[in-house]
């Protein structure tokens, strides 16, 4: 095994502790290794699914379940991206910036994400309840889709 070396804010540190403290992982160690695991297993990198992206592999699902064309399809994500991009939403570029290239996001870790960002912009802080009025909107928006995990809440990137 090659040994990894990374740095960490303190708030992702913080947060990543408190997972471990809350026994979702046994370590921060196993918390690194399930998160590479997955993203490996997203892009197609992983050896599970033999070098096929989960998104692929969801896409082959839902497309040989569908009964619709792939041109009916384009259509609508035209016209939801179009609905989308003239919507007014607070805050919705700095959520969205917090997502880097992640598609999924726990809440916690989308807040304090937008408040580092909010800090690299010299901007204020948001409050906690600004930040989950946005997200109520973006949902309704069709830019995000809330998945229940338990008391957790994680946030999906619909883009």
């Amino acid at each position: 095994m090659n040994p990894v070396e990374i740095e960490l804010s303190d708030k992702l540190n913080e947060y990543i502790q408190k997972l471990v403290d809350d026994g979702n992982f046994e370590s921060t160690e196993a918390f690194a290794k399930h998160a590479i695991y997955w993203l490996a297993e997203l892009y197609g990198f992983g050896e599970q699914y033999e070098g096929k992206s989960l998104s692929a592999m969801i896409s082959e699902i839902i497309g040989s379940k569908a009964q619709v064309t792939t041109s009916a399809v384009q259509d609508v994500k035209t016209e939801v991206r179009t609905v989308v991009k003239d919507l007014k939403i607070p805050n919705k570029d700095l959520i969205l910036e917090s997502y880097s290239s992640s598609k999924f996001m726990y809440e916690n870790a989308i807040f304090i994400a937008c408040q580092f960002a909010a800090q690299k912009q010299g901007s204020p802080p948001i409050s906690k309840e600004e930040f989950a009025k946005s997200l109520e909107q973006m949902e309704e928006a069709g830019i995000l889709s809330r998945i229940q995990k338990g008391e957790k809440i994680m946030w999906k990137r619909n883009e």
